[in-house]
């Protein structure tokens, strides 16, 4: 017995021997061990006898390090000094700068900060057909949105393409559309944000060789939380459209106006919503304007399914088109 308790003794005293740092308490206990971060006013000492430790800042008489920390202040910078104690509610400190208020502390040790990283989805779907009718169709989509505490990138873009074959003809274009998008969001405040965005269409059977919209706006985030995010936007935009045909090309200034509405059903079930309308400022006559309702369902981590209906109005389409097209895909995919 009497070995034992001569053994943890010595235990006891190496360990405080080869601690790094020494934090008091207002009670006047003290620990030792090496400081492990400081964030949010509580302070994590690694002890080596009973691993971590959480102090409350308000809770600390004085502190010591033995080794140079990090020192994230208020005002964003980060400095490497050694804490020589705390007196007159300022850190003492070694080097060029004698004493930081504790007040203009937000952090020791502050874990490093990951770079802003892409996430998204693409997703695909296709169709074979044989016998009385012949029917060929494959397309992709896919939206990935990188940000940052300062900015906001989010691009899209989607393809279309099938065929049909009669009894002793060949194969006959059915459906050939392309288009994408780009936005670049920058954040105002936590609710406002300036935006500039760009989209290009074409569709084969719309007689559409080439949409091609570009402008600038501002937008407000009226939901942001863990289940629901609303967005909408409004601003000025160009657009400018170019037809398959002899029909003449069109341009015009036109206002834009935009909302994109996620909302999280279940643990693995999302609906998206989203419009973006273009009405023109020259002709009253003159909208252009998108909606997109999607159900994206989670089957596994990375693998989704999706069922995604889109429409596109043209008030004013080519000649012998119509106002509007319609589609409803059923896609499988995966996100990043």
């Amino acid at each position: 017995m009497h070995l034992s308790r001569t053994l943890a003794a010595c235990a006891l005293f190496a360990a405080a021997a080869f601690a790094q740092d020494t934090v008091t308490l207002n009670n006047g206990d003290t620990i030792t061990g090496t400081i492990k971060t400081m964030a949010d006013g509580k302070v994590i000492v690694t002890s080596p006898i009973v691993g971590d430790i959480t102090i409350p800042l308000a809770d600390i008489k004085n502190l010591v390090t033995k080794e140079r920390v990090a020192l994230e202040t208020v005002n964003g910078d980060t400095l490497q000094r050694r804490i020589a104690g705390i007196e007159n509610d300022s850190l003492r400190l070694d080097g060029d700068l004698p004493s930081l208020p504790v007040d203009s502390l937000v952090a020791i040790n502050p874990p490093p900060v990951e770079p802003p990283k892409w996430t998204g989805s693409i997703a695909l779907n296709a169709l074979w057909m044989d016998g009385n009718t012949r029917r060929r169709t494959v397309g992709a989509m896919g939206e990935a949105v990188r940000k940052s505490e300062a900015d906001r990138i989010s691009v899209d873009a989607f393809w279309d393409y099938s065929e049909d074959r009669q009894s002793g003809t060949g194969w006959n274009l059915t459906q050939r559309r392309a288009g994408a998008g780009l936005k670049y969001d920058y954040f105002l405040s936590e609710r406002w944000y300036a935006l500039a965005t760009t989209r290009v269409l074409g569709d084969t059977f719309a007689d559409l060789s080439l949409r091609y919209t570009a402008g600038l706006g501002i937008g407000y985030t009226v939901i942001d939380t863990d289940e629901t995010s609303l967005l909408t936007e409004v601003g000025i935009s160009y657009v400018d459209e170019n037809y398959r045909s002899a029909t003449p090309s069109t341009n015009y200034v036109a206002a834009r106006v935009a909302y994109r509405l996620t909302h999280q059903l279940g643990e693995r079930t999302m609906f998206k919503h989203s419009v973006e309308a273009f009405p023109s400022l020259e002709d009253k006559d003159d909208v252009y304007l998108q909606l997109r309702a999607e159900l994206v369902n989670n089957l596994t981590d990375n693998m989704i399914a999706s069922l995604t209906w889109i429409m596109d109005y043209d008030n004013t389409p080519a000649p012998a088109r119509r106002r509007d097209d319609h589609r409803v895909m059923l896609s499988l995919g995966w996100s990043f």
